[in-house]
C-alpha cells in the first residue's frame, strides 16, 4: 500500500487529506491546531485518518510557520552586510509613502536592527565591473564586527549589483562560513538575484530571519514522524504553488513565506476544471482569516513580490491571493466612535471562539453564525466538537448592549460586516486586475466560506457558487495536488534599441539549466514543461509588465513578437501603447513545471441518497425573524440533484447556507453549483 499525504497547518485547524494510490481512495482528517507545538496536532490528524507507518511515501505540508515568524516578530538576530555606506537600506527604503493622504502612516520596520546592520569596502558597477576589490583586510574586519555582536543567530549578505556579479557575496559567505559554523548565510545573489537594493536586500534579510525557525519546525515534524513510524523524505509547499524537499527548505526558506496560502487556490482551479468554469474568484474563509484569489481562463495568477507585515517587500514569486483578517474566529468589536469593525484580530484555536467551550470570552463570527441558526451546535466536525449557544449568546451580549441592539440584530450586524469585508477585499483584487468580479463565479472553500459565500456573492453581483466536496479541508488537497515548480529569474537590463539577442539565449539557457537542474528531484524530466517570460517596461517607467514567451523553442523572432505583446499588454491595462518608443527587458523568467496526478474527491452518495431532509431548524435570512429550513446532509444528495432554498447542507468540515432565493444543483463533479436569486 501507498499512501501521499497533504496536510495544511492553518491558524485555527489542521487539515489533512490521503490518497491511497493503489485503492483509489482518499481519506480525510481534521483538528484543531496546536499553536505552541505545531507538529502535535499533525500527529493527531495522522491517527485520525489512520495513515502512518511505512506505507506512507510522501507528505506535502502547508504551513504558516515563517509567515507567523514575521508577523509576530519571533524570528532570529540577523546581522546584515552591505556595502560600505548602505547601512540604512532597509531604513531608509522608500522614501515615499504607501497611502498618499494618510498622515499617520508609518514605515515598516525592517526586520533587521540598526546596529547589526555592517558595512564592507567593496563595489561592484551597474555593468557588474569591479571597480572596489574585496581585499583580506576588509574581511578580517568584518568577521570582528560580527564577533563584536554575539547573540546573532543568521547572516544576510546584500551587497550593491550582486545579481550581475556574485563574486564578492560568495567570497564574504564561504569566509563567515568557516569563521561561523552553524551559523546559517543567505546571499542575495542566490535568494533573489535582481535588481533593486531594497528589495533584494528585504528579501535576503527576511530568508536569513526565519532560517533557524524553520530548521526548528522541520526537526520537530521529522521527529514527530519518526514516533509514529513515517521515514520518507516529506515536502514543504511553496509560495508559488509548487513543493520543495524539507531537506532543501533551510537553503531558501523565503520562498515558504505564503505556503499556506497557495493549496487553495491550486484545488480551486481543480474544481473549476471539473465543473467547467475557467474565470474564478475564490473565497478561503477558515478560522483566523480569509484568502482571496483570481482564476482567469483556467489558470492561477501570479505575482513576482508581495509584502508581508505591512509592507516590508519580498521579491519571490507566489500564487496571487490577498488576505485579511475575517474567519471563524475573527473578533467583533465597537471603536470609540461607537462603529462595529469584525477582525482582524482573532481568537484563533486558542481560546477560539466563545461557542468552543474552551476558554475565549470575546464575540466572534462563529459565534454569530450558530446564534443565526447557520450552524448546528451538535454537527460541528462532524459532532466531534459540540458548540455552547448559550456561551455565544453571553460573549455576544455587551456587544449588543453598546450597539442599542438585541442578540439576533448583533449577529446579523456582526455577519453582514464580514460578508462587507470579503467583497471589499475582493473589489480592490479585480479592480487591480482590470476585472469585472459580475462575469466569473464565485468558488467558495475553507471551514466558513460556504457559509457567507451567497451573502459575498450578491455583495458583487455574481450571480453563481461553486462549493468543491470537503470545502473545510480544500487547501489541503490543494497541497496535494500540487505540481512540483521552479522558477528562476535573472535581472538583465538590456534596450529593444540595442539588443544582444545572443545574451538573452544565453541567459534563458542559463535559468532553464538551474531549473530542470533542481526540478530533477521531483519529476521525470520528460514530463517537465518550460515556461519563459521577460519583464518589460517602456524607457524611464518605474515598473514592469511581464511577458509571456509562448514558443517552445527561443528564437531572434520569438523575441520580437514579445517586444509588440508588451504593447498590446500595456494599452489593454493603461489604454494606451506609445510606438516606436524604447522597450527596456529587465528581468528573464523561467519556470519549471512537473505534474502529479490528481485523485477524485467527490463525495459518494450516502444511503440517504433518495431521502429528505434530516432535521429542521430555525435559521435567519436577513429577516428579523427565523424562517423553518430543512437541513440536509451533503452526502445525501447524489450528482444532478437540484433543490430551491431556503435550505442548509451540513458535512463534516463545513455547512453551506443556501438562501429562499436560491437554486443549486449537484454537478457530476460533486461540485455543488448554487445560482443567486435575483441577479440573473
Amino acid at each position: 500500500m501507498t499512501i501521499r499525504i497533504a496536510i495544511d497547518t492553518g491558524g485555527t485547524f489542521t487539515d489533512l487529506v490521503a490518497y491511497d494510490q493503489e485503492r483509489g481512495t482518499v481519506r480525510t482528517a481534521k483538528q484543531p491546531s496546536t499553536p505552541n507545538e505545531n507538529s502535535a496536532a499533525i500527529i493527531a490528524t495522522l491517527r485520525e485518518a489512520g495513515v502512518m507507518g511505512p506505507e506512507v511515501t510522501g507528505i506535502t505540508i502547508g504551513t504558516t510557520v515563517g509567515t507567523n515568524a514575521v508577523l509576530e516578530r519571533k524570528g532570529a538576530r540577523v546581522l546584515f552586510v552591505t556595502t560600505a555606506g548602505f547601512e540604512d537600506l532597509l531604513f531608509i527604503q522608500r522614501l515615499d509613502k504607501e497611502r498618499l493622504y494618510d498622515l499617520h502612516w508609518k514605515k515598516p520596520r525592517p526586520l533587521v536592527a540598526r546596529v547589526d546592520c555592517v558595512g564592507i569596502q567593496e563595489r561592484v558597477d551597474h555593468q557588474g565591473n569591479v571597480s572596489i576589490p574585496l581585499d583580506r583586510e576588509s574581511l578580517n574586519d568584518l568577521v570582528a564586527a560580527t564577533r563584536a555582536r554575539p547573540g546573532i543567530e543568521a547572516i544576510a549578505v546584500c551587497l550593491l549589483f550582486s545579481y550581475l556579479n556574485p563574486s564578492h557575496e560568495e567570497a564574504i559567505g564561504e569566509v563567515l562560513a568557516r569563521e561561523f559554523p552553524g551559523v546559517p548565510i543567505s546571499l542575495s545573489s542566490h535568494v533573489s538575484p535582481v535588481w533593486r537594493e531594497y528589495e533584494r536586500a528585504s528579501t535576503t534579510v527576511a530568508d536569513a530571519y526565519i532560517k533557524p525557525v524553520l530548521q526548528r519546525y522541520i526537526g520537530a515534524v521529522d521527529r514527530a514522524f519518526g514516533s509514529v513510524g513515517v521515514t520518507h523524505p516529506w515536502n514543504l509547499l511553496k509560495s508559488n504553488g509548487g513543493y520543495m524537499s524539507s531537506r532543501l527548505a533551510p537553503e531558501k526558506p523565503v520562498s515558504l513565506l505564503l505556503s499556506g496560502l497557495a493549496g487553495g487556490v491550486i484545488a480551486a482551479k481543480h474544481f473549476g476544471d471539473q465543473a467547467a468554469h475557467g474565470d474564478l474568484l475564490t473565497i478561503d474563509m477558515g478560522g483566523t482569516s480569509c484568502d482571496v484569489g483570481v482564476i482567469r481562463d483556467g489558470q492561477q495568477l501570479y505575482a513576482n513580490e508581495f509584502n508581508v507585515e505591512f509592507g516590508v517587500p519580498i521579491t519571490i514569486p507566489r500564487v496571487l491571493v490577498n488576505t485579511i483578517g475575517a474567519g471563524g474566529g475573527s473578533i467583533a468589536w465597537q471603536d470609540r466612535g461607537g462603529f462595529l469593525h469584525v477582525g482582524p484580530r482573532s481568537a484563533g484555536a486558542v481560546p477560539g471562539p466563545a461557542s468552543y467551550g474552551t476558554g475565549g470570552e470575546h464575540p466572534t463570527v462563529t459565534d454569530a453564525d450558530l446564534l443565526l441558526g447557520r450552524l448546528n451546535p451538535s454537527y460541528f466536525l462532524g459532532g466531534r466538537m459540540p458548540l455552547d449557544v448559550e456561551k455565544a449568546a453571553a460573549a455576544l451580549a455587551p456587544l449588543a448592549a453598546a450597539l442599542g441592539l438585541d442578540t439576533p440584530a448583533t449577529a446579523q450586524a456582526v455577519i453582514e460586516t464580514t460578508d462587507e469585508n470579503m467583497a471589499n477585499a475582493l473589489r480592490l483584487l479585480t479592480v487591480e486586475q482590470g476585472i469585472d468580479p459580475r462575469e466569473f463565479a464565485l468558488m467558495a472553500f475553507g471551514g466558513a466560506g460556504p457559509v457567507h459565500a451567497r451573502e459575498v456573492a450578491r455583495k458583487l453581483g455574481i450571480t453563481r457558487v461553486l462549493i468543491p466536496p470537503h470545502p473545510g479541508l480544500c487547501s489541503a488537497f490543494g497541497a496535494l495536488i500540487a505540481d512540483p515548480r521552479v522558477d528562476r529569474v535573472l535581472t538583465g537590463l538590456m534596450r529593444s534599441d540595442a539588443l544582444d539577442v545572443a545574451r538573452v539565449l544565453a541567459a534563458f539557457r542559463r535559468l532553464e539549466a538551474e531549473a530542470l537542474d533542481e526540478i530533477a528531484a521531483d519529476a521525470p524530466l520528460e514530463q517537465v514543461r518550460l515556461h519563459r517570460s521577460i519583464d518589460m517596461r517602456y524607457a524611464g517607467q518605474n515598473y514592469e509588465r511581464e511577458v509571456v514567451l509562448p514558443d517552445a523553442q527561443l528564437t531572434p523572432e520569438s523575441l520580437r513578437r514579445a517586444l509588440g505583446r508588451f504593447a498590446e499588454l500595456h494599452r489593454a491595462q493603461y489604454g494606451f501603447a506609445i510606438e516606436h518608443e524604447v522597450i527596456e527587458l529587465v528581468n528573464f523568467r523561467v519556470t519549471a513545471i512537473g505534474k502529479i496526478d490528481a485523485p477524485s474527491m467527490a463525495l459518494p452518495a450516502g444511503a440517504a441518497a433518495s431521502a429528505g431532509p434530516v432535521s429542521t431548524r430555525d435559521v435567519y435570512f436577513r429577516a428579523s425573524r427565523p424562517a423553518p429550513c430543512p437541513i440536509f446532509r451533503r452526502d445525501g444528495l447524489p450528482a444532478g440533484r437540484r433543490k430551491g432554498g431556503p435550505l442548509v447542507i451540513e458535512e463534516p468540515d463545513s455547512t453551506i447556507v443556501v438562501f429562499p432565493e436560491d437554486v443549486l444543483e449537484v454537478t457530476p463533479s460533486g461540485v455543488i453549483a448554487m445560482t443567486i436569486g435575483g441577479l440573473s
